[in-house]
């Protein structure tokens, strides 16, 4: 057959791909021949750095890649036609690949046609040509996030509908902080069935240092499949801790996909022990659900970023006056017990006009930094330029001198002094009252300190 014409034929870049057939899977795959369009690419060194050679190893040009063997070993050898869509990080642009089978084969080998359409920019109408049944299936699943109140919640709803239908064990998604070095899993759905993975606890069980080496078994794909002992062995070797926490947890297949909103990358999304001969199919469902998740995850961080930034003091890193309003509004149409203590830093102004802004910043931070450790998961808000407010739910007035006697020691071993005021009530619609009682409460503190410094 004259490979070279075939590849003509086609308006798009093309090669045709030969697999070793084996009774265990597949062996070498090797370009056997591509179109003038094909060979052009080797010749602009655009994107391979040596000079095309028919029937090479396809790893003499490209970096190994899982999934593509995978695609050119089901499409050669199993006969099926198969797509895919991709943004290979060597190639740093879009990719639309189409996969052939050719009949044509000899008694070792089996053919298949490779065609790539590459673009710049995305083309969404890619990923609408997957099957009306994935679809369907996604964009149920996708659609709850669709203005919900509770995100975390719809979310876990995606998961458990992308497990069910990758009929799949387990389904994870798991974000990065690169920049607080943080993992956190987002959600997540394991099936009911199976008594080990359901008892199990894998909240805290992602290290960030750890799931960072993940890159390198992705390498040169934005996915990584796992479905035979190739595929564990490949990962072996490229990532050998991977490889043992797989094993260590029974985990037998697997794709995982990066997870991104644009050009920030957010983290990944898997799924675990599934049928690897509906392979294709699954990783078509992740394609498509994570871009969609990518989008609107990013939106819901930036959203919850930006929140953030409206509610906490830049420089205490404490909440700051408008979330102590919006959560004493809160408090208000509760029936809980309320207790305030209203806080102000002793001696400021003469730091600030003595030693300069730098060092009055700096003994507020110290100031806050006593708080935070005296007042441990409480709400503290810094409510104005010295002043502080801690308020908290259901305690006693005996428990609210422990915390006062705390601070009196924290503060002296800090350097700081505060003046200080509480009151309590056992009904929360008083917020206010006490409020104004705290702080009458705190400037009696405030005199009798300054009385006691002029006695001296």
């Amino acid at each position: 057959m004259n490979f070279r014409e075939l590849c003509n034929s086609f308006n798009d870049v093309a090669c045709v791909v030969s697999v070793r057939k084996k009774d265990n899977g597949y062996g070498e795959i090797r370009i056997v021949d591509g179109s003038d369009k094909y060979l052009a690419t080797y010749q602009s060194d655009m994107y391979f750095k040596h000079q095309f050679i028919p029937n090479s190893l396809y790893t003499d040009y490209l970096l190994r890649n899982l999934n593509f063997e995978e695609y050119c070993y089901r499409c050669a050898v199993k006969k099926e036609l198969l797509h895919s869509y991709a943004y290979p990080e060597y190639f740093k642009t879009w990719m639309h690949m189409l996969f052939i089978p050719l009949e044509y084969e000899t008694k070792d080998l089996a053919y298949c046609v490779y065609i790539m359409n590459i673009n710049d920019n995305f083309n969404p109408d890619v990923l609408s040509q997957s099957s009306g049944d994935i679809d369907s299936k996604v964009l149920k699943a996708t659609l709850r996030l669709a203005n919900t109140k509770d995100f975390k919640s719809a979310v876990n709803g995606v998961t458990e509908e992308v497990r069910k239908i990758c009929d799949a064990s387990y389904c994870c998604i798991l974000l990065l902080d690169e920049l607080k070095e943080k993992v956190t899993v987002l959600a997540q759905s394991k099936d009911p069935s199976n008594e080990r993975l359901a008892k199990a606890d894998y909240s805290n069980k992602f290290d960030y240092d750890f799931v960072k080496t993940w890159e390198n078994g992705i390498a040169n794909s934005n996915c990584i499949i796992i479905n035979d002992e190739k595929g564990m062995e490949y990962l072996k070797e490229k990532n050998v801790t991977w490889y043992n926490s797989l094993v260590e947890n029974n985990i037998k297949s697997l794709v995982l996909f990066r997870l991104k909103s644009g050009n920030d990358f957010l983290g990944y999304m898997w799924v675990s022990n599934f049928k690897v001969n509906d392979t294709p199919k699954i990783k078509e469902v992740l394609e498509v659900t994570t871009f969609i998740l990518g989008s609107e995850i990013g939106n819901h961080l930036l959203v919850d970023q930006l929140t953030q930034l409206s509610s906490i003091d830049v420089l205490t890193g404490l909440f700051n006056r408008n979330k102590m309003n919006s959560y004493m509004n809160e408090i208000s149409e509760t029936n809980d017990s309320i207790a305030l203590v209203f806080l102000d830093i002793n001696g400021l102004k003469k730091v600030n006009d003595v030693e300069g802004h730098i060092a009055g910043d700096n003994l507020i931070k110290r100031a806050a930094s006593v708080l935070k450790n005296v007042f441990v998961n409480c709400n503290i808000f810094r409510a104005g330029g010295d002043e502080f407010v801690v308020i908290l739910k259901n305690v006693s007035e005996e428990q609210i001198l422990v915390y006062i006697e705390e601070l009196k020691y924290r503060s002296v071993r800090s350097n700081v002094s505060f003046a200080y005021g509480y009151s309590i009530t056992n009904n929360s619609k008083e917020i206010e009252r006490i409020l104004k009682e705290a702080d009458v409460n705190m400037y009696n503190n405030k005199r009798d300190f300054y009385n006691s410094l002029h006695k001296e």
